[in-house]
């Protein structure tokens, strides 16, 4: 196991741990972590960075501008950017996951799957959406959020319309890195600037469309590779049921090779307890 580090094309430095097993391998599953999040504390990093490698498989876990609530990045100048999931614009995430696909593209893997967790997913298939790259076999969801659902659902519309007010003030008053005063989606803190790219208007975002279709599917439509997804019955970050959001993924991959839904009665949204679970899940699919 080893810290490993890449760089993107405007000029972040980034970090990551990588396992790898005991016989050479070509193949790997490439994690990537989700909303303010780090590539290091979810329970079920730790079972698979033992786990995959035993079975045959590397495994890279890696951190992305939108790590931590705020976060400082060094640069390729020498220089420190700030940025982490209060700044970060959701359209730039393509830059991190292709500076960690060539990285390890010239470590010499050829198969490539990318896993991510809750806004993660979001990130990894609008990457294959836009670049639809060769490397990548399949795509692995660990909570696919609906994070326009958990905008505009009953208990958080009122926040909402006030932060979309104020953020479209700052802009126009040239303040757009200027954090808002409200909590987005509970917890969370986001500039201007950031609460406008990850607003209902950006249709960018509005992939696992599961509270309200009318935002369609047409990112989801357009993956030609294997899709694995993986909810829970307590999942507080998919708004509706999980069976029922497992039904509508199941029919919207209309044009992957091959799609398969599984849902963990009594999970929640970090997985806490199904660590084993869902790694033999991810193996057999993969496999």
């Amino acid at each position: 196991m080893q810290f490993v580090e890449t760089t993107t094309k405007d000029g972040l430095i980034f970090q990551g741990l990588l396992a790898e097993p005991l016989k050479k391998t070509d193949t790997v599953i490439l994690h990537i972590h989700g909303m303010s999040g780090n590539f290091w504390e979810n329970s079920f990093i730790k079972t698979m960075l033992s786990e995959y490698p035993k079975n045959g498989l590397a495994f890279l876990t890696v951190e992305h501008r939108g790590a931590e609530m705020l976060r400082w990045f060094s640069t390729t100048n020498g220089g420190i950017r700030l940025v982490g999931n209060a700044h970060e614009i959701f359209e730039d995430s393509i830059y991190d996951i292709d500076a960690w696909v060539n990285y390890l593209s010239s470590k010499g893997y050829k198969n490539i799957h990318l896993q991510g967790h809750s806004l993660g997913c979001s990130k990894i298939i609008y990457y294959q959406k836009i670049k639809n790259n060769p490397l990548i076999n399949s795509l692995l969801f660990i909570s696919p959020a609906d994070m326009i659902g958990l905008r505009v659902e009953p208990e958080n519309i009122k926040e909402y319309e006030k932060s979309l007010k104020e953020a479209k003030e700052l802009i126009k008053k040239g303040k757009g890195d200027e954090l808002l005063s409200g909590i987005q989606w509970g917890f969370a803190k986001q500039s201007a600037k950031s609460f406008l790219n990850f607003s209902c208007e950006n249709d960018n975002i509005a992939i696992f469309n599961y509270y309200n279709s009318e935002k369609g599917f047409k990112t989801i439509n357009s993956i030609k590779i294997p899709m694995l997804s993986i909810l829970g019955t307590k999942d507080d970050g998919i708004v509706t049921d999980a069976y029922k959001s497992t039904e509508i993924l199941k029919k919207e991959s209309k044009n992957s090779k091959k799609f398969h839904g599984v849902v963990f009665d009594g999970a929640f949204h970090d997985f806490d307890g199904f660590e084993d679970k869902i790694v033999k899940e991810v193996l057999n699919f993969i496999k």
